[in-house]
């Protein structure tokens, strides 16, 4: 058993409970919580459950650090073997509306303590469709078999952007998308990232200093697999931000050089 093929293994058996639950039961939707930024609602917890739950049946433990129930260890009294970093689903407000673009996102590392960016070696972002997409350190990214490398699209450049609904938006983003471009704004940071890696996107711009290591763990080892760059939105790097980090933003493109052109006309 290779830690790619069960992390890979159990994000799509977390999104498998979910969308059963989702099909049988009327109150999936209910908010159970409400935070500053965000809310937990039923079929959330239906995902921590089943990852839970996923972890006895594969005969490990684990370290989970996760959106809904914060970081414990399962089962709970052993020494972890991993540590899994896991948005139970990424776009929850788009499943709410019957917006078929959601994910579990669910990254892997074998340090149990103080785990890092640099230290995930698997990740795999479970798409509701059906398809995966999943990498391994050094070993490139992968959507549902298919090896992927970024792409730039230098004649009209797609971008994912999210900078709304904190403060005012900035200027020089105003600035950038006045150019020619196509920018859209798809509610699942782990799936937008996911289509940076597949090229059907060049990047992906959040400026509101609301994403957490949960949100992107496994999509940005799925970028930078497939050539892309990951950074801080001031261009900081990332590798040693603790895996539990939040309240930061981001910058992620296809390569290099968009990802210098991108820094420099946003700042």
């Amino acid at each position: 058993m290779t830690e790619l093929s069960l992390v890979k293994r159990m994000a799509e058996n977390v999104l498998k409970c979910s969308t059963e639950y989702l099909s049988s039961h009327l109150d999936y939707d209910e908010v159970l919580k409400r935070r500053a930024t965000d809310v937990t609602r039923r079929i959330d917890m239906v995902a921590e459950e089943a990852l839970d739950a996923a972890i006895i049946e594969e005969g490990i433990s684990a370290r989970i650090i996760s959106e809904e129930l914060g970081e414990h260890i399962v089962p709970a009294g052993k020494e972890p073997e991993y540590t899994l970093i896991m948005d139970p689903i990424d776009g929850s407000a788009n499943l709410s509306m019957g917006i078929p673009y959601y994910c579990t996102s669910l990254a892997l590392s074998k340090k149990t303590q103080n785990a890092t960016f640099a230290d995930i070696d698997a990740g795999a972002v479970a798409a509701v469709w059906g398809k995966t997409f999943y990498a391994s350190k050094g070993q490139g990214a992968f959507y549902d078999g298919e090896r992927l490398a970024t792409k730039e699209h230098p004649e009209k450049p797609r971008y994912v952007l999210y900078s709304f609904g904190v403060g005012p938006i900035p200027k020089n983003i105003i600035s950038l998308v006045e150019k020619k471009c196509l920018t859209r704004t798809m509610g699942s940071v782990a799936l937008d990232m996911s289509q940076v890696a597949r090229g059907s996107l060049d990047a992906i711009i959040d400026s509101r200093d609301r994403i957490s290591g949960y949100d992107i763990m496994a999509a940005s080892l799925i970028l930078k697999e497939a050539g892309g760059v990951l950074t801080g939105y001031a261009g900081n790097d990332m590798s040693t931000m603790p895996v539990n980090a939040g309240s930061f933003s981001i910058l992620g493109a296809a390569n290099s050089e968009l990802h210098k052109k991108l820094l420099e006309s946003l700042h």
